[in-house]
């Protein structure tokens, strides 16, 4: 019995020493976790990425001398001027006009001793900023589709520019320094003087369109019909792409996912329709926003597959195109997609895409090419001013470009483009007719 205590003593401070031990074992435990696998981002390149001035181009510029307008749609002609301005510090900009009438946007426009450049679709100033340099404590969130320079005569005075929004009538004005008024002068105005001659009808349109006076040469082609196959679409728009369903057949797939988002192939008009629901709002865009966020939207999955360029834009619905150029021209077609078509929304307080509409072609390789003669801008303000059923003070617009379709000789094969005049009437463009504009050659040669 003497023993017993000193037993329990003993068991007591090893059961102590025990505790101790296990918690010191608890507090310095680290458990070794399975690493989980991450489904990794997929990098989709279905083309190339641009920059907002790659896809803001002036369609045509022109130059008001005395007695004669002359002009241009040639790239190089264009691009000359453009790296000129670049050079400009752009100052003192203010607004002279919210709503100025018709007659003095003429006044603005086609007096002598100005170059006017036309933009196809409104312009915001914030973007027309990141181009060219514009010094001003505050950048107005105002659009313009023309943007007149008018040089003078007097080597010491600042030249003027005048920004210009033909549809809302909004004109804004800026200066430029005298000091660059000699080199855009020899640069720029003296060679422009032999450009080609430019001709307009009053009875067209509520402000005067200016088209080129003569016949003109332009190429024609045959591509190869090459596509994007759909799965990159899929890879490139879908957040979760391993989710991603399929259904229907070949001609008219569709693809889903457990956000909703939807995704249809229409073969016929070889174009993709992308659209998530969830993302559709009412609320009308900022016009330098809407630009901005959709070049960036495009350029993350290299979409710029061809040439396409800034074309319109609806900011009250959201909405922006970006059309396909083909030798700086605009292409249109009756049957196959054409432009990049883009609705802007906004889910969870995120901006994003709600439709986003485009082709799945490539013009890449060209099977043939050949040369046409385009009748003359003469003949094309003829067709249109004896066009029956048309209200001419609503066109706004007439310009030569290229009409794709499928190819006559190998439809399953070949894609065509060829030139043709078009008009735009109450938003709408409509090819002018060989039969409108009188048997005029236009075809291959």
């Amino acid at each position: 019995m003497k023993y017993i205590e000193y037993v329990k003593s003993i068991a007591l401070f090893l059961l102590i020493a025990l505790s101790l031990f296990l918690t010191f074992i608890i507090w310095t435990f680290t458990p070794g976790f399975d690493r989980i696998e991450t489904t990794p981002a997929i990098e989709v390149a279905l083309g190339k990425t641009k920059t907002v001035e790659e896809v803001i181009q002036p369609s045509k510029v022109l130059y008001h001398y005395n007695d004669v307008v002359t002009g241009t749609t040639e790239k190089e002609q264009v691009d000359l001027l453009l790296e000129v301005m670049k050079q400009w510090q752009i100052r003192d900009v203010l607004s002279l006009a919210e709503e100025a009438p018709m007659n003095v946007l003429k006044s603005y426009m086609h007096e002598p001793n100005r170059a006017v450049l036309y933009f196809p679709g409104p312009v915001p100033f914030p973007v027309f900023d990141t181009i060219m340099e514009v010094s001003a404590d505050s950048i107005p969130e105002a659009s313009f589709d023309r943007l007149v320079i008018e040089w003078g005569e007097t080597e010491n005075t600042d030249f003027t520019l005048y920004f210009i929004n033909t549809r809302t009538g909004r004109v804004l004005q800026a200066n430029v320094s005298a000091s660059e008024l000699e080199q855009f002068q020899s640069r720029v105005v003296e060679p422009a003087f032999n450009y080609e001659t430019f001709i307009t009808n009053e009875d067209i349109s509520t402000l005067p369109i200016y088209v080129q006076e003569n016949a003109l040469e332009m190429n024609t082609y045959r591509y190869l019909q090459e596509d994007i196959v759909s799965q990159k679409f899929v890879d490139g728009l879908f957040e979760n792409p391993g989710r991603v369903q399929s259904t229907g057949d070949l001609a008219n797939e569709e693809y889903s996912d457990e956000s909703d988002a939807l995704m249809s192939v229409d073969s016929s008009h070889k174009s993709i329709n992308y659209v998530q629901p969830k993302a559709e709002t009412q609320d009308p865009a900022i016009p330098s926003e809407l630009l901005f966020e959709t070049v960036d939207f495009i350029n993350g999955h290299s979409g710029w597959t061809n040439d396409y360029r800034y074309f319109a834009m609806s900011p009250l619905n959201q909405q922006i195109e970006y059309r396909l150029y083909l030798d700086n021209m605009p292409v249109f077609s009756p049957t196959l997609s054409t432009e990049l078509e883009l609705v802007w929304g906004i889910d969870a307080e995120m901006e994003q895409v709600f439709r986003y509409k485009r082709p799945f072609y490539v013009l890449e390789s060209w099977a043939e090419t050949g040369a046409a003669t385009l009748p003359s801008g003469k003949t094309a303000l003829h067709a249109i001013a004896h066009l029956k059923e048309q209200d001419l003070k609503k066109i706004t617009d007439i310009l030569p470009g290229y009409e794709l379709t499928l190819d006559d000789k190998d439809p399953a094969r070949l894609l065509s483009l060829q030139p043709a005049w078009y008009f735009k009437s109450e938003g709408v463009w409509t090819r002018l007719t060989k039969e409108e504009l009188g048997g005029g050659q236009v075809g291959l040669e």
